[in-house]
């Protein structure tokens, strides 16, 4: 059967916007210095391009970068990543990395180790088949590869300050906790509606937490998480995020009440009004046509309300323009 339309340009399915990336997530999380940072490569084939950012937040201060270079001609087994300034080092594959930076105002070299082991979401399929998985939603069903992990990390380091025309200059010595995701994978982050992204780290275990909501199936959440211990990483099966207050159309507190495969069950408080840091992200190259996705990176405190665990965290909220709802 055919219709008058068929002879016209058709409209353009969603899957026709699908892309392949590769994408890497450092975070830093020093508490006792007041520096708090996001560096962020992300690499896509389709577009020859890999983008290069770092957020700061330094007792205060603020520090952006951003560039976009061609993708390296020797990208795959690549034993760093860098456009000139930003610098990323694999010293010990899921043990040890390395992240410089060289501009006229900042010079930094922060190491980051193993704290717990690496943890890979594609377990959580498996061990929660009841939850929808981020590869059913984000590839529109057609089980495209979807691959992503995540590690808790411990950080050192220094970063030197220096204003340029100035004669002001201070360095702060880093020590803290952090931890970095790594997804290669096909990402239809354009039907992206809203999401909550997280690594909550305690003293004695951590976790990593994520949910997504689409436009294309408004109401279906994606959910996918972990705990990593003494008692080693468990899928959570039970993943419950709610949002309270209103701070400018964003939440002040999120609650994660979740349950692992063993049945034990962790309330994890996030004090999103009482943040440290804001820096910020963007899902776009900055200044695109048009409003977009806007997502809000806090580095908050943590109480873990079973044990009283105090611990510190980063909470990524996202949301299209469209949703004035902040819960």
């Amino acid at each position: 059967m055919t219709t008058i339309h068929d002879d016209r340009p058709h409209p353009i399915p969603p899957f026709a916007q699908l892309r392949w990336k590769e994408n890497y997530f450092f975070i830093l999380m020093d508490q006792r210095n007041s520096v708090f940072g996001v560096a962020h490569l992300n690499n896509e084939p389709l577009f020859n391009r890999s983008r290069f950012t770092l957020n700061l937040s330094a007792q205060g201060r603020p520090f952006r970068y951003a560039n976009e270079v061609a993708l390296p001609e020797r990208f795959s087994g690549a034993a760093e990543l860098s456009d000139g300034r930003l610098t990323l080092r694999f010293l010990r594959p899921h043990r040890h990395f390395q992240l410089a930076f060289a501009g006229e105002d900042l010079q930094a070299t922060i190491e980051f180790e193993a704290r717990l082991p690496t943890f890979d979401f594609v377990a959580c399929k498996s061990a929660a088949p009841e939850l929808p998985s981020f590869q059913e939603v984000m590839t529109l069903g057609l089980n495209l590869p979807y691959n992503h992990q995540q590690q808790s990390l411990t950080t050192s380091g220094r970063i030197d300050f220096s204003a340029a025309g100035s004669d002001s200059a201070w360095s702060l010595t880093i020590e803290g906790l952090g931890y970095r995701d790594h997804s290669w994978c096909m990402r239809s982050d354009n039907i992206s509606r809203r999401h909550v992204w997280s690594g909550l780290n305690f003293p004695g275990r951590t976790f990593g937490i994520k949910a997504i909501e689409t436009t294309h199936r408004p109401g279906l959440w994606a959910k996918e998480g972990y705990v990593s211990d003494a008692d080693g990483a468990r899928v959570l099966r039970r993943i419950d995020i709610t949002h309270d207050g209103d701070r400018n159309g964003w939440p002040q507190t999120t609650q994660f009440a979740v349950e692992d495969m063993t049945g034990r069950v962790f309330t994890i408080n996030a004090d999103i009004a009482g943040r440290f840091a804001d820096v910020p992200l963007h899902s776009e190259k900055p200044g695109s046509a048009g409003p977009g996705y806007q997502i809000l990176e806090t580095f908050c405190p943590l109480t873990l309300v079973e044990t009283g665990e105090r611990g510190i965290g980063l909470v990524e909220i996202g949301r299209h323009p469209s949703v004035t709802d902040p819960h």
